[in-house]
């Protein structure tokens, strides 16, 4: 659909289009460019127009004659096939993997004389820049977007040819979500299409042109027509079905080497890997380290923790939807392999250890140094923080003021402690001997061996004993060796010991971790936050929420990295004890060996904590993505959503969620629809949400994007937040508790 209104992504593709034609000559040749995805390279094509396929004087009526030019081709021959098809397309992105999306016009529909125009579609964006340029229409734009999409009767049909490269030898035919067309109409273009795909089967299962109904409207149209359908021999597939029938999936595409190892869930628990192995996993577990590549026999979703991951690593990650693995790839467990994972397809074999290392080697980032501000000392109301705020407080907090001053009744409210206060207790909390001892213990009852935790012991009490030589030799000897946390943590990731040896580096940093948990905060900053909370929330629970300087950078979110825990005012969990937990997070293992990842510098990082009320009676939860992820050549945002509390990036269970996307409603109705492409597996028979409760969705997530587009400064369009959303209570209240921007 036209309306003259397109992302800031395809006003530069249109101003890089329009630059090459007016370079061009009288009869110019266009060269299609490479798909970044898939490596394939459209041909030349000569602007002239011509007519390809069999000879004219030999032609009979079982031997049509397509006009095959850069503007169109009116037909494909048996021998076209999918490379023809391929030229014409511009290549899209979808919860199936890459497509090639051909856009269709057909003029005179409904007559003896209508004509099917498979639009270029590379050259032409848009349906009524073709029948204006190539077909010389003479309607405004307003009176050919009523006609075409918007009236039940048509002169001029336009849709949408997709080829998921994922679903083998299969058409998709479609219509913008907002289309009036019928069953009638659509059985109409189905027939014309097809008697021009020459390339394709009439008949049987494969290698067919289906319908794919757009949106929920379409799909409940289509099921009234279905007998009609099948009389006439025409396939439909909804987005579910079609989903539900890929072997596998492309989550993420990349390279990587490293050794194949396959683990349960409950191995990875307590497995030490690296960005050096490339894991094979049965179920999907709660939480994934780094490592080189992921390969997972369950299905994922684009928001699975797991995907979030890969993508936020530039790591390859490929799903298997619940399907036995292949022989070949389980034969290569235990070798040192390369994954090659493009867009439609993988290969994995085995590398030698030079290919490796030269691969790893020229893979390093340049370093980074993170930015803070530690002038603000006090707690700060959401009230008193803004979007630039982040400085001091995380973009997290930052954020959530803002959400709350745009939707104060559907958002949490609450406060900030600054970076400051992170800062002043590494530079003041004291390490001791005494903690070395009393972690020694600990270590032993977290499962490693005696061995790592004496050496763990002994490096604590040498870097304490080092760092009081280095601070003053004229110490009093009765003083025991103590270093600040600061100077502690300093020491420990600069041993030669640490960098080298992953088994021993986890066990040092759980050391660190255990120092910040058991150095009691300074009394006049906990009391000031306890007392804080008190006032607020009375004894309710609150959430004590991680926000640093190293989340939602420019190539890296760190997205569920960082510890956020529940607290009271009672005496068994007050936020000056708990508080710690978060600060410690810090100094996770699989926090400090992402960050080692984007050569990050550990010790610029500094952790601020939003304080807000907890909600309880959750009774539904979900995840938007802003841009609809699942197809990208329609408008509409993407959701998964679950039942209750239950985790929809990190399922205890192996719980699938709802997944839909969420479009435009066609006229005259008013409002959206959802395309279902996968149940919830708590909710199997029917949506989670009410259609009132998606559009109600729809509405806020659209005043966040325009609000947050403001902030950002960036064309809406062109901007994609991850927005995390909570259904409360009986009453089934919305809550929005987080916005950040999605990295692609």
């Amino acid at each position: 659909m036209h309306l003259r209104r397109f992302s800031y992504v395809q006003f530069l593709l249109a101003s890089l289009m329009a630059a090459l034609l007016a370079c061009s000559d009288d009869n110019p040749t266009f060269v299609f460019p490479c798909d970044e995805q898939s490596g394939e390279c459209g041909d030349a094509i000569s602007s002239s127009s011509r007519q390809s396929g069999p000879d004219p004087e030999s032609s009979s009526d079982s031997h049509p004659i397509f006009i095959q030019n850069d503007d169109q081709y009116t037909g494909f021959y048996k021998e076209d096939g999918y490379d023809a098809f391929r030229k014409l397309s511009y290549s899209s992105k979808t919860e199936m993997g890459a497509s090639y999306l051909v856009k269709i016009l057909i003029s005179d529909f409904g007559t003896d004389s209508a004509e099917v125009h498979f639009m270029n579609s590379k050259k032409f964006f848009y349906h009524y820049d073709f029948a204006e340029m190539v077909l010389g229409e003479t309607r405004s734009l307003a009176v050919f977007n009523q006609e075409t999409y918007f009236s039940a009767e048509k002169n001029t049909v336009a849709g949408t040819l997709a080829y998921y490269a994922s679903v083998d030898s299969m058409i998709a035919l479609t219509f913008f979500p907002t289309d009036y067309i019928t069953p009638v109409q659509v059985a109409a273009v189905y027939k014309l299409v097809q008697e021009r795909l020459l390339f394709l089967n009439s008949k049987g299962a494969k290698n067919r042109l289906f319908y794919m109904p757009a949106g929920s409207t379409a799909e409940r149209a289509a099921a009234e027509y279905a007998n009609e359908f099948k009389k006439a021999d025409i396939l439909v597939f909804t987005h579910a079905e079609l989903f539900g029938d890929i072997p596998y999936q492309i989550m993420n595409t990349g390279t990587a080497y490293g050794t194949l190892r396959k683990l349960t869930a409950a191995e990875l628990d307590t497995a030490i890997v690296s960005s050096h192995d490339i894991l094979i996993l049965e179920t999907l577990p709660a939480e994934i380290p780094l490592v080189a590549a992921t390969i997972t026999k369950d299905a994922q979703t684009p928001l699975s923790h797991v995907n979030l991951a890969a993508k936020a690593r530039k790591t390859p990650n490929v799903s298997f939807n619940g399907n036995e693995l292949p022989d070949s790839l389980l034969a290569l467990c235990g070798k040192l392999v390369k994954l090659d994972v493009k867009a439609n397809s993988y290969t994995v074999g085995e590398a030698t250890l030079e290919e490796a290392q030269a691969f790893w080697n020229k893979n390093v980032r340049n370093p980074i140094t993170l930015a803070y501000d530690l002038s603000d000392s006090g707690f700060i109301d959401f009230a008193n923080l803004n979007f630039k705020s982040s400085k001091s407080v995380g973009v997290k907090a930052a954020n959530l003021a803002e959400l709350h001053k745009l939707l104060p009744e559907n958002s949490p409210d609450g406060f900030a402690v600054p970076f400051y206060h992170y800062s002043h207790f590494m530079d003041n909390a004291q390490v001791t001997e005494e903690l070395c001892g009393r972690s020694f213990e600990d270590c032993g009852n977290e499962g490693r061996s005696s061995e790592i935790c004496t050496q763990v012991k002994n490096a604590c009490i040498s870097t304490l004993r080092q760092a009081q030589s280095a601070v003053s030799r004229e110490a009093e000897p009765a003083v025991a060796p103590r270093a600040s946390l600061r100077g502690y943590i300093t020491n420990i990731i600069a041993r030669d010991d640490f960098k080298t040896d992953t088994r021993l580096r986890e066990a040092m940093l759980d050391n660190v971790r255990y120092m910040f948990k058991h150095i009691p905060v300074e009394n006049s900053f906990g009391d000031a936050l306890d007392a804080k909370v008190r006032e607020l929330y009375g004894e309710a629970g609150v959430r004590l929420r991680s926000s640093t300087n190293s989340e939602d950078l420019e190539d890296f979110n760190g997205a569920g990295l960082y510890k956020s825990v529940k607290a009271t005012a009672r005496e068994k969990d007050l936020p000056s004890d708990e508080i710690r937990k978060v600060w410690a997070s810090v100094w996770s293992f699989k926090v400090f060996e992402e960050r080692a990842l984007w050569n990050i510098d550990h010790m610029s990082v500094q952790m601020a904590v939003a304080v807000h009320e907890a909600y309880p009676n959750e009774v539904a939860n979900g995840v938007i993505i802003t841009q609809n992820i699942a197809d990208y050549s329609v408008a509409g945002i993407y959701a998964n959503i679950q039942v209750g509390e239950t985790s929809i990036t990190n399922p205890e269970g192996g719980e699938l969620p709802e997944i839909i996307s969420i479009i435009p409603s066609p006229p005259p109705a008013r409002g959206v629809q959802s395309v279902l492409l996968q149940h919830s597996s708590l909710s199997p028979d029917s949506l989670i949400l009410t259609d009132g409760e998606i559009y109600r969705l729809y509405q806020f997530v659209q005043r966040i994007q325009n609000r947050f587009a403001e902030l950002y400064n960036v064309y809406s369009d062109a901007l994609a937040l991850d927005i995390e959303f909570k259904v409360m209570g009986e009453e089934r209240k919305l809550i929005f508790k987080q916005v950040r921007p999605y990295i692609f």
